[in-house]
């Protein structure tokens, strides 16, 4: 049987703050022992004061354990001709635990939060992709951007 798909609750709010984790982990940042308890003190309360306002997810469950989860954060911005509403999307933290891939959940889980888009009349949704999830996220009319200003970065604190 798949996964239970639907929105998460303030109450999941310990399985998301395990499944930013978790993300993390995948992506290659470690997060010491030291670290922990302020990373989930800090992720608890940025979700208790963003979940179902500015930041919305969905997760698959089987039974109390996550197998797939999904953000759509979004971000209000001055007018801008991509934007005209001063508003648009961006998919974070997309992730399927190794043992519930290829059945389907993260495509179901995109699915949701592109509704929540539609919904909220947000303009655009940006994400950025792994190579393994660029196939599903062109698959769902995502495109590669071409950067006319390319990304770059400062490092302000490493607090």
């Amino acid at each position: 049987m798949l996964p239970a798909l639907r929105p998460a609750t303030p109450t999941d709010i310990p399985l998301l703050l395990q499944a930013r984790l978790d993300f993390l982990r995948a992506l290659g940042y470690p997060i010491s022992s030291a670290d922990l308890p302020k990373a989930a003190q800090q992720l608890e309360i940025f979700l208790s004061e963003h979940l179902d306002r500015d930041l919305f997810a969905w997760i698959a469950l089987d039974g109390q354990s996550l197998a797939a989860v999904g953000f759509l954060q979004v971000i209000r911005v001055m007018w801008q001709p991509l934007a005209p509403n001063g508003q648009f999307g961006r998919i974070i933290n997309v992730l399927t635990w190794p043992e519930y891939r290829h059945q389907g959940l993260a495509r179901a889980i995109m699915h949701a939060l592109i509704e929540k888009a539609q919904e909220l009349r947000l303009s655009y949704i940006d994400l950025d992709a792994s190579p393994e999830g660029q196939p599903l996220y062109e698959s769902l009319g995502f495109k590669l951007l071409d950067a006319k200003h390319p990304p770059m970065r400062l490092i302000i604190s490493d607090n």
